[in-house]
């Protein structure tokens, strides 16, 4: 019975480590790539499950959401990065954090006079509605769903950085976008690109999640939180310490409940600390980790 319980809860820390992961990577890739520090990632996400909701009460369709939204999410970042964020690359990293802020707050009042503050659900797909039986115990089929995208958009995002011509432009363009600039790319639509990806990760985050549990604005505050605790924990900048430090916050929201309940929220802070003071960088602190 108490081996039933750990498995169980084991498979839910995974899951929600790797729903955190197309969050937190999107978050990682920006910094990385073009130094800001974009307070607004939680907002998008935010909005990916708003739109999901919009989207599947217009057309009823939850697979028109999970295509939709996170597109509608990439345009918007976009736009952000394009009349934004792109005149203020070269300055200070305050002004960076001052802008996304703005559009935080500025997007979370635009949802609620929209939408309204009180909790809304998206309806699960009827194809992915019920349980799996995993022997040990069952487990909701909408959740393996989840977890099996997750794994899957992770996956592809890793080969696409390693393999591809772009993703060997993007890791150019982190190390020094002057000479890959200087080479005859234009660095700045490389820059879009990267932040529309990211933008497009966080809605799909947005849609997936806001299913799974609930959506709310206050959705982007606590997904924000746990991200950038996440990105310092792995090391700015690094795709392989998102990946792992969102894996490990996973386990930690899973089993905390479990053995130490009252003080679930504080572990996450203290796991943060403890790695701060072993490893100042973050567990694989290094750009170059990708």
């Amino acid at each position: 019975m108490v081996f039933e319980g750990i498995a169980k809860t084991a498979l839910l820390g995974f899951e929600m480590g790797m729903t955190l992961v197309l969050v937190t990577v999107g978050l990682t890739l920006i910094f990385g790539m073009m130094d800001v520090i974009n307070f607004a990632h939680g907002s998008l996400y935010m909005l990916g499950a708003y739109f999901g909701l919009a989207v599947v009460g217009v057309t009823g369709n939850w697979w028109a959401a999970l295509l939709v939204a996170p597109l509608l999410v990439g345009l918007l970042g976009g736009l952000i990065e394009y009349f934004s964020i792109r005149p203020l690359y070269g300055r200070n990293p305050l002004y960076h954090i001052l802008l996304t802020f703005g559009f935080a707050i500025m997007l979370h009042g635009l949802v609620t006079e929209i939408w309204g503050g009180q909790v809304q659900n998206i309806s699960t797909p009827a194809v992915l509605d019920g349980s799996v039986d995993l022997v040990l115990f069952s487990y909701p089929l909408f959740r393996l769903f989840v977890l099996g995208v997750s794994i899957a958009v992770t996956a592809a995002l890793w080969l696409a950085i390693r393999q591809s011509d772009f993703g060997i432009v993007m890791r150019a363009s982190a190390h020094d976008s002057e000479m890959v600039d200087a080479l005859g790319t234009d660095v700045n639509r490389v820059f879009t690109a990267v932040f529309v990806l990211g933008a497009v990760l966080a809605g799909l985050a947005g849609v997936l999640l806001g299913t799974a549990r609930a959506v709310d604005p206050g959705m982007a505050a606590s997904v924000i939180i746990q991200a950038f605790a996440i990105v310092v924990i792995g090391g700015l900048g690094s795709y392989r310490g998102a990946v792992v430090g969102a894996f490990i916050v996973g386990m930690l929201n899973a089993f905390g409940p479990m053995f130490a309940p009252q003080f679930t929220d504080a572990l996450l802070y203290l796991l943060m600390a403890a790695v701060l003071l072993v490893k100042p960088a973050g567990l694989f602190g290094n750009p170059e980790a990708t």
